[in-house]
């Protein structure tokens, strides 16, 4: 009885890890390649080109991206990584996720433009104009 259903939790185990390995990985934004005309204000152009910096080696480090943003309207930070929010206008929310590198320090890997009352989602570079406008 216990080893017909060992097989069985044993197959479907398989068959889970195999589908995960087969499934293709979605791209991230920040490996995607995207050409943006400027924004026409060059603190606006600083933050859209830090924001779509999110995961390369370089990324800019927490320290310098609350620098450029001024404070988070909320900060969490646990172990080895950090997420910070910023409520702007223009209906912008922007979540910004940091890990740590090489050498602890934390940089952004991750930059998430959404909407703050479900109206359509704004761009980075719209997030990066009202980022600009607030500091």
């Amino acid at each position: 009885m216990f080893r017909g259903m060992i097989s069985r939790i044993v197959l479907l185990l398989a068959l889970v890890a195999a589908s995960c390995a087969t499934a293709p990985a979605a791209p991230r934004a920040s490996e995607t390649p995207v050409a943006v005309a400027p924004t026409g204000s060059a603190a606006a152009d600083r933050i859209a080109q830090m924001l779509r910096g999110a995961g390369r080696e370089d990324a800019a480090t927490i320290q310098a991206v609350e620098r450029a943003l001024g404070a988070p309207d909320l900060r969490r930070q646990e172990g080895a990584g950090a997420a910070l929010t910023y409520r702007l206008a223009n209906n912008c929310a922007l979540l910004l996720v940091f890990a740590a590198d090489a050498r602890n320090a934390l940089r952004l890997t991750e930059a998430t433009a959404g909407p703050r009352e479900g109206a359509e989602r704004p761009s980075l570079e719209q997030c990066a104009a009202a980022a600009a406008a607030r500091s």
